[in-house]
């Protein structure tokens, strides 16, 4: 028996499990559009830094409201919750991001932008099938609730969703001026499943160097 390649099969796999379990990040099947609303297409300017419209890849149904977009730091621009996302009546800003590749973890990252001294907004990851809406059709996976007390940078993950659940984020306001900026989805593997993936494979091998002995 070689002793030697009996020792260095067995390091090699370690090396491979360890690899599998970290959270490996893949953006493959989710795909959001403008989270950095730097898109102005469609917006039309109304001077001060503020354009009207809903910004491009997002849907809300208040279109026709001024105060939507705003350049709030030479050139970076982010979206007014308070039109673009009511929540009275609930006409969210919302975005389809496509299909969850497997199942696993969807994590939510965006910055908030305080456009008034008080303010409060919530942000969800929905399971979101076609022809519906996050008011009608869509089920909530994970919401949040912010105001002035937290930080700038937040996230927000649904755990554990199923592989091929349709996926949307969604932001509202609830009092005030938020806004928000660098919006950001990304699924990630579960960690159980990557474990099940490296069991396989380690006991793929023990049944094949038994049979070879």
């Amino acid at each position: 028996m070689n002793t030697k390649k009996s020792i260095i099969i067995p390091q090699l796999l370690i090396a491979a499990l360890f690899c599998l379990i970290v959270p490996q990040r893949s953006t493959a099947a989710l795909s959001l559009t403008n989270g950095d609303f730097q898109d102005l297409t469609g917006l039309t300017n109304q001077g001060g830094g503020w354009y009207a419209g809903v910004p491009a890849g997002w849907s809300s149904s208040t279109a026709s409201l001024t105060y939507n977009v705003i350049d709030y730091s030479s050139g970076n621009l982010g979206a007014n919750l308070e039109t673009l996302g009511p929540s009275s009546p609930f006409t969210p800003l919302y975005q389809s991001v496509g299909l969850l590749p497997s199942t696993g973890n969807v994590t939510l990252s965006f910055n908030i932008l305080g456009l008034s001294l008080t303010y409060g907004m919530a942000a969800a990851i929905y399971n979101a099938p076609s022809g519906g809406s996050p008011a009608s059709g869509w089920t909530v996976l994970v919401d949040g609730s912010y105001n002035q007390t937290v930080g700038s940078f937040q996230t927000l993950v649904a755990t554990n969703v199923a592989a091929n659940t349709p996926i949307a984020v969604v932001f509202w306001q609830w009092a005030g001026s938020p806004g928000i900026d660098n919006v950001t989805v990304v699924p990630e593997p579960s960690t159980y499943a990557l474990l099940v993936l490296a069991a396989g494979g380690l006991a793929a091998h023990v049944v094949r160097r038994r049979r070879l002995r």
